[in-house]
């Protein structure tokens, strides 16, 4: 009976495990997409993140993102990302308030709204970013606390 009882325990974990790792594998990395004379990744009008040079774990570095939206959509504030390492589920804050000074901390969300028209979108906002890991992360964006869009991205 116990022979049994362990069997089935670890075929219910393998298939768990399995079936998780499958989902994350079959999260597709967020497509390119040219606006205006760039190529930004993400959702073509809706959201981009022009990300030059990618995304390097534990580098920061400075980002554009750009918005497709209603003006009531693109008034909202703050602006948030949650980070999402896709290898192990955890949320982290990876918006950088003082880049590159001694007081350089990770916040969760800029509390001030979006800029206007750049590069063939609505509205833009400039960022620092810094991921800690390397691997599949899904930006999930909000403003207002209302989820924006989802930008999935690889760093290396």
């Amino acid at each position: 009976m116990k022979k049994l009882l362990v069997i089935l325990v670890l075929m219910i974990t393998t298939s768990l495990t399995i079936g998780c790792s499958k989902q994350v594998n079959d999260v597709q990395v967020s497509p390119p997409f040219k606006s205006g004379v760039y190529t930004l990744q993400g959702i073509e009008g809706r959201i981009g993140i022009l990300a030059p040079g990618g995304f390097i774990a534990n580098k920061p570095n400075k980002y554009m993102w750009h918005f497709w939206g209603t003006k009531e959509e693109l008034a909202r504030a703050p602006f948030k990302v949650e980070a999402i390492d896709l290898n192990t589920g955890k949320k982290h804050p990876v918006l950088l308030e003082g880049m590159g000074t001694p007081n350089k901390k990770y916040v969760w969300e800029y509390n001030y709204g979006l800029g206007g028209p750049n590069n063939g979108a609505d509205a833009h906002l400039p960022s620092g970013l810094e991921l800690p890991n390397p691997g599949k992360w899904q930006l999930n964006t909000y403003l207002g606390g209302e989820l924006f869009g989802s930008v999935v991205v690889h760093v290396s």
